[in-house]
């Protein structure tokens, strides 16, 4: 097919889903409206439970109203300050047919790696490979899905697919520090990329999500770039530095400082599964720095165990000797004694 034809036939599928998603906003606002009549029924309600509380002097059950009130009020605030945004958005025009394919036209200049797919209904672009800081996360394929347009107010109707994924250590599902299961953490990008996408500004759309994909903000990501790189620690999940971890030598596996010791008669690393506390000197030691006493048979580490006798059986032995050994004979006198 032609070119043009295609820019035709994609630019009328992008104007569809664009007036979809205006009548997507309009009920959008009736849903929001039928909530919010809910919301306030159970503000009338609560405030008659709270009046017979009152009345009948249940003040326990009077305070417990006023605490979900509270929460309620809470919830509600948030709610409605997303509510006013919905109703300030500006009633958008809907772009012309010869905007939107110059808009497809303007994708082709800007962007060499681009694909436009009728069948599967998406206009895609490819990014250069991303560096951050050193750490490379190879080249994000930007994915808008025209059939999911009209579900903007609810989700974002594109993904950011890595190509060549490098996912921090810590979570797979993290190829970016701001993108996560495909989906990308807009940041203070929300309401630039909300506008380019209800006036149909495809071109800006893809320059912007781009932007953020070559910024890192260290205040919001899902994985710091920092802890990208290293390795996982086997016992808490928290990631390590290359230079960072401790390899347990009794099971083989890689932990955190925090997840690990030495042992205090032969300096081996242990983590803190496989170390045992002596109860006699309270040191952690590994297996093979422990034995069991001949007597009772409960385990020290060697260096409290006397002759293969922890201290207690030791001191027990000894008293038995004592008490066994025979008293002398008064009828015996030493020499030079009458």
């Amino acid at each position: 097919m032609e070119p043009h034809k295609i820019h035709i036939k994609l630019a009328h599928c992008i104007l569809t889903s664009l007036i979809e998603l205006k009548t997507a906003r309009l009920k959008e606002v009736q849903s929001k409206l039928k909530d919010m009549a809910y919301r306030s029924s159970q503000a009338i309600r609560e405030s008659r439970r709270y009046q017979i509380a009152l009345e009948k002097g249940w003040f326990c059950a009077a305070r417990s109203v006023i605490n979900k009130v509270g929460r309620d009020m809470h919830d509600f605030s948030c709610y409605l300050s997303r509510f006013i945004e919905l109703l300030n958005r500006e009633d958008v025009p809907v772009p012309t047919l010869s905007d939107i394919v110059s808009e497809l036209h303007q994708i082709e200049q800007e962007f060499a790696q681009f694909n436009f797919d009728l069948a599967q209904k998406t206009i895609s672009v490819i990014t250069r490979p991303i560096v951050l800081d050193g750490v490379g996360f190879g080249p994000f394929e930007i994915k808008l899905l025209l059939d999911e347009y009209n579900q903007f107010y609810r989700d974002r109707p594109y993904q950011v697919i890595a190509l060549d994924p490098k996912p921090a250590a810590s979570d797979e599902n993290v190829t970016h520090p701001h993108v996560s299961h495909d989906r990308l953490c807009e940041g203070q990008g929300c309401t630039a990329i909300g506008s380019a996408l209800e006036q149909g500004r495809l071109c800006d759309f893809f320059m912007l999500v781009i932007g953020i994909l070559e910024t890192y903000n260290p205040d919001s990501p899902y994985v710091a770039l920092g802890d990208w790189e290293g390795y996982t620690c086997y016992d808490c999940g928290r990631t390590i530095g290359s230079d960072d971890g401790y390899y347990c030598e009794c099971c083989d596996n890689e932990f955190c400082g925090q997840c690990s010791t030495y042992c205090q008669t032969c300096d081996t690393t242990i983590c803190l599964g496989c170390a045992y506390e002596c109860p006699c000197c309270g040191q952690p030691v590994c297996h093979h720095c422990t034995a069991k006493c001949k007597d009772c048979q409960e385990t020290f580490c060697k260096d409290c165990l006397t002759n293969g006798l922890c201290q207690t059986c030791e001191e027990m032995r000894k008293d038995e000797e004592y008490d066994e050994k025979p008293e002398p004979n008064p009828a015996i006198q030493p020499d030079s004694v009458g």
